[in-house]
């Protein structure tokens, strides 16, 4: 993307995640989102003197997962360092991290960008870490919650491949859904289990790189897209005055949809890395890789793909699907069960998301399975029941937590398939609209629908209706 046509643009990303693991990254601690503050702490966490940290080897293989699903080159032996520095929520006074050997380097993701155009992204390195503590401030005072301290955090460090704060939006969601599948984490930026700082420069086309400055405090995707479209143009008004940028650290205020100088970007070198003479390296063995290798799935982009050419879905359609991994199995579970594809993808992005949100549950926690909601696109296909119907047995699916054949048998659902009781219904319908009955007759056949509705009403919606339609057009003689 060019800013006024002037300016290439380089964003690259340092996303962090919280794993999910039942302890904290270097001791026993649970690693619990949203407990009462300071009550998941040890002497281990809270950086007393003496202790000893003991790796998390769930957390490694986690990480080792993602960096392979990420195409990086995986590494035979990973080792910690320390990274020094003083900030109240990081107790220990460093951060035990990875420095010179991460778990994965020289990654490459494909990404789309809109329905026609996809790009790799280059994966930097993909390196494990522990989360710091939690700052509170409540007026002149600030509370430290250490619950958080020694977190598994994952950071996934991209090239600066990205062009537009669009660009960088879709490819967070995809990471998002991406290390979801996988299961590694639930990545939800306004609970803080995903983090995501970008770098962006601008320069002169042709030219390479320009002076960086690293975004901060932006959580949800969207605040991502609209932080970088304000620097990108920031930069490009700086320059275009002929000024010059300084490399520096800035916040997103989302209450004034503006950037705020925060403090001059440190270097590698201010961190003083060195490494942990507490933790011996990491070589994995068989095991632990096949374990790895055992954990990868089907990506979402190749899903999606997959799922437009087996299945005949429209780009909207599988977009929707692929976008939760429960939805989904659901889906073509569903479809294994004789479900027809394509029906089976309009309810679940129609009615039944509705209900969804309506009782605020997710598919694979719902009264609805791939069995009963196969059966009931069947009962619709079998004529049994009309699509109006099977929004009210859907309903009951959720209420009752019933079998759909089981409701319309109870609720007596079952649709009028009789022709002689459907032109009993019918005639009584038009008996009681003449004019609409001569409107249609004189070629005005936007009020024939007016006459089906009516069918349908008096028939409590139980009449089939493209039986009904041809009985109809008999009836009135207008079966042309």
């Amino acid at each position: 993307m060019k800013v006024h046509d002037k300016y290439d643009v380089f964003i690259g990303l340092e996303i962090h995640i919280h794993l999910n693991t039942e302890s904290k990254m270097f001791c026993s601690c649970k690693a619990n989102y949203g407990d009462e503050p300071n009550m998941n702490v040890c002497p281990v966490c809270l950086g007393y003197p003496g202790t000893l940290p003991r790796l998390n080897e769930k957390a490694m293989e986690l990480g080792y997962l993602v960096a392979k699903s990420l195409g990086c080159k995986i590494a035979e032996k990973t080792s910690f360092a320390r990274k020094n520095y003083f900030y109240p929520d990081m107790p220990k006074n460093y951060q035990i991290s990875q420095f010179e050997e991460p778990v994965g380097v020289e990654g490459l993701v494909e990404a789309e960008f809109g329905i026609s155009e996809s790009r790799k992204i280059r994966i930097h390195d993909v390196h494990l870490e522990e989360d710091a503590g939690k700052m509170i401030h409540a007026g002149d005072i600030t509370l430290l919650d250490y619950n958080r301290a020694g977190y598994p955090l994952l950071e996934i460090v991209t090239e600066p491949d990205l062009r537009s704060g669009e660009e960088t939006e879709s490819f967070l969601r995809d990471f998002q859904r991406l290390v979801r599948y996988l299961g590694v984490s639930d990545a939800n930026m306004d609970e803080g289990s995903m983090k995501c700082d970008a770098n962006v420069s601008l320069n002169h086309p042709g030219k390479g790189l320009g002076i960086k400055v690293e975004l901060k405090n932006m959580n949800s995707p969207r605040f991502v897209r609209l932080a970088l479209n304000h620097e990108i143009a920031r930069h490009a008004g700086i320059l275009d005055a002929g000024g010059s940028l300084v490399q520096e650290t800035r916040l997103w205020n989302e209450n004034r949809d503006i950037t705020e100088i925060m403090r001059r970007k440190e270097a590698a070198d201010d961190y003083r890395y060195f490494p942990e003479p507490d933790m011996p390296s990491f070589v994995p063995d068989n095991d632990f890789l096949a374990r790895v290798e055992a954990g990868l799935v089907e990506l979402p982009l190749d899903k999606k793909r997959r799922l437009q050419t087996e299945y005949s879905l429209t780009p909207e359609q599988a977009e929707f699907i692929h976008d939760d991994a429960a939805t989904a199995v659901f889906f073509e579970e569903s479809v294994k069960a004789g479900a027809d594809a394509q029906n089976a993808a309009s309810w679940l992005s129609s009615d039944i998301q509705k209900l969804l949100n309506r009782s605020s549950l997710s598919l694979d926690a719902s009264p609805l399975d791939a069995r009963r909601f196969s059966t009931l696109l069947g009962l619709i296909k079998e004529g049994q029941i009309s699509g109006k119907i099977a929004k009210k047995v859907l309903e009951k699916i959720f209420s009752d937590n019933l079998d759909p054949q089981d409701i319309v048998d109870k609720e007596g659902w079952l649709q009028i398939s009789n022709p002689e009781e459907l032109a009993t219904i019918i005639k009584k319908v038009m008996m009681e609209n003449p004019d609409v009955v001569s409107a249609v007759k004189a070629g005005d056949m936007r009020q024939k629908g007016f006459l089906i509705g009516q069918v349908m009403r008096n028939s409590d919606g139980k009449a089939a209706p493209e039986l009904s339609g041809s009985i109809l057009d008999k009836l009135l003689g207008t079966n042309a």
